[in-house]
């Protein structure tokens, strides 16, 4: 952690002559902006100025939210951190205008391989509205992918974030937040420890867990019950794979997560994650 905290503070004396070279910190007329926060320094990115950085192009992808072939002006991640000491070992928080927040690792942002997956932050013109998804608004800023064959499904569908508003660069969830970590000692490859980077990469971008975390869309998955407990292991399956085959709900927020995204076997980690840590509640309030 104090490793990361010197990368941190590096990182930060130098953000504001890295964020310049993409887009200078502007107020716009509609307020669309992004928000970039590291450490105790933050910077605001206005939607024009990204549309006129020099290395914005045009990026063509399957995109995993949408399900068609679309191309977007977009910028590669890695243009943000150019120059700057950024820590693979930290996390990238994406949050939305929702409330929707994913964890992203910064090895993955980092990629800038040709034969690996890669990260662009797509920027809408407004005279080009993307289509929009189930009838909601996606821009003007998110996050989407180009990767050969061979590594698409690393970047499944959980990691194309849309309709963002903020970035946070922090320690990755398991040091910021003790109370989802599992007890010490397990075994790092065995269920509950695989349960529990599953449950980081798919729940904790909507749900909290022993009242910790930055989500605010679902509810917590441990107090003052786990789902595993009012719901059994089942049910719970069902839920995931298909909310509304559990309880029918019109205006559901949950989404089906398929094997794509969760595989049998992951799922299976998940619910050793979740059936160990109703062994390490946090007192409900």
């Amino acid at each position: 952690m104090k490793n990361w905290l010197a990368t941190t503070a590096a990182w930060a004396l130098c953000a504001c002559a890295a964020f310049g070279s993409v887009a200078h910190a502007a107020d716009t007329a509609d307020g669309t902006t992004l928000t970039v926060n590291i450490g105790t320094q933050h910077r605001t990115l206005s939607r024009d100025a990204l549309l006129n950085d020099p290395h914005l192009t045009s990026v063509t992808v399957e995109d995993q939210n949408l399900k068609r072939r679309l191309t977007f002006k977009a910028i590669p991640v890695t243009e943000l951190f150019r120059g700057q000491t950024v820590s693979p070992d930290a996390s990238a928080t994406t949050a939305a205008s929702d409330g929707y927040v994913s964890h992203l690792p910064m090895r993955l942002l980092l990629g800038d391989r040709v034969d690996g997956p890669r990260a662009w932050l797509a920027v809408e013109d407004p005279a080009s509205p993307w289509p929009t998804l189930k009838g909601q608004d996606i821009g003007p800023f998110r996050l989407i992918w180009t990767a050969p064959p061979a590594k698409a499904s690393v970047v499944n569908e959980s990691l194309w974030t849309y309709s963002i508003v903020r970035i946070d660069i922090a320690a990755l969830p398991g040091e910021r937040f003790a109370a989802i970590r599992p007890a010490a000692g397990l075994p790092a490859d065995g269920p509950v420890m695989r349960g529990f980077a599953t449950f980081q990469r798919v729940c904790f971008s909507c749900h909290t867990l022993n009242r910790a975390g930055d989500a605010n869309l679902g509810p917590d998955l441990n107090v003052p019950y786990s789902p595993v407990e009012y719901l059994g292991d089942e049910k719970l399956r069902h839920l995931i794979r298909d909310p509304q085959s559990l309880r029918w709900w019109p205006n559901a927020r949950m989404s089906a997560i398929d094997e794509k995204t969760l595989s049998n076997a992951q799922l299976n980690d998940l619910l050793a994650y979740l059936h160990h840590m109703t062994k390490r509640k946090s007192a409900a309030q």
